[in-house]
């Protein structure tokens, strides 16, 4: 059973545009033309639906025009070099949007950047355990709480 993320993002780039991106970054190998395939991880990127769109709204007050979603392996031996290229890919995908929330599971907070503010959730354990952040993450940021609206 693989793990959820998505990153849920405004931004100006097409799901097509942002799997061309993380291609070309990261070296990723295509699974098809629909997915990309990283250490211990599974990429894909899609168009939010309406229902979904507003969902984030409510609860985020950003409408996402992408969704990014990041299935990790949590047998494979990769495991923490998926959750790292997962947080690059999350870092470099926020350099190309407005406002973004990272969610596990499609509720739980992992990170949020809102009106610039980049905010990790200290309360996130998922991932972020044997992660140096302060290393991965060269942006200015806090980590605090950040109870999910969706739960």
């Amino acid at each position: 059973m693989g793990l959820d993320n998505s990153l849920e993002l405004s931004t100006d780039m097409t799901p097509e545009q942002a799997l061309h991106l993380m291609a070309e970054w990261f070296e990723f190998k295509w699974g098809d033309d629909k997915h990309l395939i990283g250490p211990a991880l599974s990429i894909s990127a899609i168009e939010p639906g309406q229902g979904w769109k507003s969902i984030i709204q409510e609860g985020f007050h950003f409408s996402p025009d992408l969704s990014v979603g990041f299935r990790l392996d949590p047998n494979s031996n990769d495991y923490e070099e998926g959750n790292r290229v997962m947080l690059r890919a999350t870092m470099l995908l926020l350099e190309h949007g407005r406002d973004g929330v990272l969610l596990f599971n499609g509720e739980q907070i992992t990170l949020q950047r809102i009106a610039g503010r980049l905010v990790l959730n200290a309360d996130s354990r998922n991932w972020t355990d044997g992660l140096q952040l302060e290393n991965e993450i060269r942006l200015p940021h806090e980590k605090r709480s950040l109870p999910s609206p969706l739960l």
